[in-house]
């Protein structure tokens, strides 16, 4: 599971990047929930992701009740400038019907048996738009 830790951040680096957005942004939105077996549509869409593997991958997300929060953050440059981000963690839904976020390996401080823990499970895969556009597309 991501053996080279590619774009995840610590624990500590999130929450200040997550916090400086509360601050900042005191009455917006702080996250969202994303279903995983969208993302997967959007992989296999892309033929990221087989027909067969995108399959399975859903119905292992639906079985085990996996999603994606996706926390809004802003992370503060060494210039003094900010930049918007979006952080993407793992979540499994409790039996008290609340997705919790799976960091490094646990969820609550308890194993969520998903992975061995070797990376924080905080994902930086974001780059803003702008100036990261598609300014012929219908929604920009």
């Amino acid at each position: 599971m991501n053996p080279n830790n590619e774009n995840t951040i610590s624990l500590e680096t999130a929450q200040d990047w997550t916090q400086r957005w509360r601050t900042q942004y005191p009455e917006n939105s702080k996250a969202y929930l994303i279903p995983a077996v969208d993302l997967i549509e959007v992989l296999n869409e892309m033929k990221i992701l087989s027909d067969t593997a995108a399959a399975e991958a859903q119905q292992n997300a639906s079985d085990n009740a996996l999603d994606v929060r996706a926390y809004m953050a802003i992370e503060m440059q060494k210039n003094g400038a900010t930049l918007e981000k979006v952080i993407l963690v793992g979540t499994k839904k409790g039996k008290d019907g609340v997705y919790r976020d799976i960091i490094n390996g646990t969820i609550d401080a308890k194993s969520a048996g998903l992975e061995d823990g070797s990376s924080s499970g905080l994902y930086d895969v974001t780059a803003p738009c702008p100036p990261f556009c598609d300014d012929n597309s219908p929604l920009y």
